[in-house]
């Protein structure tokens, strides 16, 4: 372990310019460089929020998984999202790493973005305090956090190349996209941010200097470090001129070129050290730590409580008619369970926000431990949820050393009948990603996977591959199926498999064993700036006869005095590196819904998704709905307290839940189209009518802040009050909380303030200042007290003077259905946090 130094920022002149540079790069995937002769340790960073992960990206190493960031959202409670940052600092000192690579903060502007589950919210303030809690939490004891995207990857498609077409000064990125991380940074300190890979006004985001040196440090006053996204640096000179300390994952864009530019006289060793004192700062704000063996997936009993905590806190009940939630669970109500979901537990989205969860539980096992009798339950699988063909199973496989698994030949062109390397592999996958077999030529070579298949039923089963290269698939010794190499980019490649697979259905019959064997060529050149992926993959599934299915679900429901249907998305629908392209549920799922519906006495629909749903399809067949998102690995169990009312729901939606899409402020202008200037461009032509901005109440299924209770809750005595004068003046406010029903719960109050009438510009009839969350007994009442600066509470950005203003006149604060007004007798002009 290397010694720690008091500051390394006095190492400055110590250094070497080599080292110098050395240390504007990563040296890895998962590490930023350290220079050795000076025990300068390198820094390793590790994925995300929801858990974090290990080192490489095909892992099979388990981590403690919380709930996606829109349940955690949905919490609205800054002191649990703090606790979960002290839980994910402890998981990544048993990964040994000093920086987490989160929260992210980016907004929910479109139903269909790809990386909405990771993000909080359609709001900026809420983004940014529960944002701001998770980096407290997370930088108490040394380990590092850095919030992501600075600014506006709100759109997986095109993310590297897309250009939000809004100036860095117009009202539209001021008061909300940018201002989600003005508010983050008005409430914690973190070591880094992390820039997004898109353009805004025509500008990189990692060379965009007036984001990044003009707002962020200079009015702002941020001190940390600034780092880019995997591959997300554009230039050398430009990045960093415009404050761009770190490039990852390894020098593209740095090493030798800035060399070259220092030599050209386009950048001075002060530019240079500019940027390395922000890295030696970062080593000032973290500590190493060492992981151990044992420890690395150790399971926590302290860390599986907050984990449930979240979920619980965060499921919200859309809907409730009649009672049909809580079930009772000591009485002898007869319980249908339908769908896929409950016995295969959705737990995380996909992409680098996923992690592999160190247990799953069944929703179904959860709610027969929460029953006094778990026999009362009948469970039918219902239809079946697919993006992309599974793997196939490694018990169906034989290699032909008659080992489960595959066999695979790794071979160059030019020697076709020699293999470089022979190995067995248990499961039908190869994944390389710029590292290959020592002799192996990319490009100039080829794989071949040998296996033989053992039908389990006799149908029309489904093959297919997954290949980064022209492929031929032979079943008995006989072509079946044949592809080109895939035009794909290294992102797709890691996530998008949709984009590599091609299917065959045939016929097969059971406890027959198939001979296959597929050859696929490497790709026929190297990916320029990124490693050259090679890859590929063998999948099966069997034939499932989803009429059949569906009639026997309908059968448990008939018999049942309450169905609970299990729908929604997993991580193959809701994934970084691409978006969604509908809203809406898979045909399938809504006939399934909708026949259940049909018969049964009593519906309670559970989604899983970290984006909103159209439900208006099945939104009147059904008694209750409850949103579970991507829970964790205890949300089973968390879920099972919801439904039978252990715990009280208290979940509020975070984003707006549209009626359909074509509802939703920005169709239209999602995802990014080709333009006349020449690149794909996002339009904001919504503006700042952003989800429940937006005056249009009509097209709202669930507005935002939405969520039912198994309690009921009144507000009165309303007080607001200004005090203060200048930049400390503060919007006090005051109101008598009572629980007026028979269950304890928690109740989120929300605090919105309506501008003065005497704004000359358009604004939000409301906007968010302020909330907390409230746990009352039965019958309790309490005085809740909130605060907020004046300024943020009441101002707008003003275009004419690029700064922000506050206008005198008469406000008014709106709690639940009470509201009151108060006057601010003066305007001001400012800038800054």
């Amino acid at each position: 372990m290397a010694q720690h130094h008091d500051d390394f920022r006095l190492l400055l002149s110590a250094l070497t310019l080599e080292e110098k540079i050395r240390l504007l790069s990563g040296e890895s995937f998962t590490s930023a460089a350290g220079i050795k002769r000076l025990n300068i340790p390198s820094i390793k960073v590790a994925d995300s929020t929801c858990g974090v992960r290990p080192s490489q990206h095909d892992s099979d190493m388990t981590t403690a998984c919380f709930p996606n960031t829109t349940c955690l959202a949905a919490t609205w409670d800054v002191e649990l999202l703090e606790e979960l940052g002290e839980r994910l600092a402890q998981q990544a000192k048993m990964k040994a790493a000093q920086v987490v690579l989160g929260p992210n903060i980016n907004m929910h502007r479109d139903p269909r973005g790809g990386r909405n589950f990771e993000t909080f919210s359609e709001d900026p303030l809420l983004a940014g305090h529960l944002g701001g809690a998770i980096v407290r939490g997370v930088q108490r004891n040394g380990v590092g956090s850095c919030p992501k995207h600075f600014v506006c990857n709100d759109s997986e498609y095109l993310r590297h190349y897309y250009n939000v077409a809004q100036p860095v000064d117009s009202r539209v990125l001021r008061e909300i996209y940018l201002a989600s991380w003005s508010h983050l940074l008005r409430v914690c300190d973190p070591v880094a941010i992390m820039m997004a890979y898109n353009k805004v006004d025509g500008e990189y985001c990692s060379g965009h200097y007036d984001l990044i040196e003009r707002v962020l440090r200079k009015s702002w006053g941020y001190k940390g470090l600034v780092m880019s996204d995997w591959f997300g640096t554009r230039s050398t000179v430009k990045a960093i001129k415009a404050g761009l300390d770190l490039e990852m994952p390894f020098p593209v864009h740095r090493g030798p070129k800035v060399i070259e530019a220092m030599q050209a006289g386009k950048l001075t060793q002060a530019d240079i050290d500019a940027r390395v004192l922000k890295l030696l700062d970062l080593r000032n704000r973290t500590r190493e730590s060492h992981a151990d063996g044992e420890e690395y997936s150790k399971i926590d009993k302290a860390t599986n409580e907050t984990a449930r905590k979240l979920a619980a806190g965060g499921i919200i009940l859309l809907k409730n008619q009649a009672g049909a939630l809580p079930l009772d669970p000591t009485g002898t109500t007869r319980l249908a369970v339908i769908g896929e979901f409950a016995q295969d537990a959705v737990v995380t989205g996909g992409g680098s926000a996923s992690c592999n969860p160190q247990y799953k539980i069944a929703p179904l096992q959860a709610l027969r431990e929460a029953l006094a009798d778990g026999s009362r339950i009948k469970f039918s699988p219902g239809v079946r949820t697919r993006r992309i063909i599974p793997l196939a199973p490694t018990e169906l496989l034989r290699a032909p050393d008659g080992r489960p698994g595959m066999e695979v030949k790794y071979f160059n062109c030019s020697s076709p009948g020699n293999p470089i390397l022979s190995e067995r592999r248990e499961k039908p996958n190869i994944w390389m990603l710029g590292e290959f077999p020592k002799g192996l030529e990319v490009p100039g070579s080829f794989i071949e996977l040998k296996t033989s298949l053992t039908c389990p039923t006799t149908g029309t089963h489904t093959l297919a591959v997954r290949c980064t290269g022209a492929f031929c698939l032979y079943i008995d010794g006989k072509e079946a199926l044949t592809g080109p190499q895939p035009n794909v980019t290294t992102e797709q490649f890691i996530f998008n498999h949709i984009l590599l697979e091609s299917r065959l259905d045939v016929a097969m019959e059971e406890g027959t064993s198939y001979e296959i064997r597929l050859v696929m060529q490497s790709r026929d050149h190297l990916t320029v700036g990124e490693p050259t992926p090679y890859a590929a993959s063998l999948c099966f599934e069997d034939y499932y006869d989803e009429e059949q299915a569906i009639m026997e679900a309908t059968e448990a429901a008939r018999t049942a005095d309450t169905s609970i249907i299990f729908a929604g998305r997993d991580g193959q629908y809701e994934s970084e590196g691409y978006d969604l392209e509908d809203i809406a549920l898979p045909s399938n799922q809504i006939a399934l819904i909708k026949a259940v519906a049909s018969v049964s006495k009593r519906i309670v629909l559970v989604l899983h998704c970290g984006n909103p749903i159209d439900v208006s399809a099945f939104v009147d067949d059904v008694d209750a709905i409850t949103c579970a998102h991507f829970p964790g690995q205890e949300g089973s169990r968390a879920l099972a307290d919801i439904l039978t009312g252990k715990v009280n729901p208290s979940g509020r939606t975070a984003s707006t839940w549209w009626k359909t899409l074509r509802d939703a402020p920005s169709f239209g202008d999602f995802p990014a189209q080709k333009s006349d200037q020449g690149g794909p461009t996002l339009l904001y032509r919504e503006g700042l009518q952003v989800g429940y901005r937006h005056p249009d109440k009509e097209r709202v299924q669930w507005p935002f802040g939405h969520g039912l209770s198994y309690t009921t809750f009144e507000y009165s005595n309303l007080g607001v009050n200004v005090a203060n004068v200048g930049s400390k003046a503060t919007l006090e406010c005051s109101i008598t909380l009572t629980n007026t029903g028979s269950r304890a719960g928690h109740q989120v109050v929300q605090v919105f303030v309506t501008p003065a009438k005497e704004t000359p510009v358009w604004r939000p009839e409301r906007e968010l200042k302020m909330f907390t969350k409230v746990f009352l007994q039965a019958g309790e009442s309490r005085v809740v007290s909130l605060q907020a600066n004046l300024r943020v509470a009441c101002s707008y950005w003003d275009e004419a003077e690029n700064q922000w203003k506050m206008e005198p006149g008469v406000y008014e604060v709106l709690i639940g259905d009470h509201q009151s007004s108060f006057v601010v007798p003066s305007g001001e002009l400012w800038d800054g946090l």
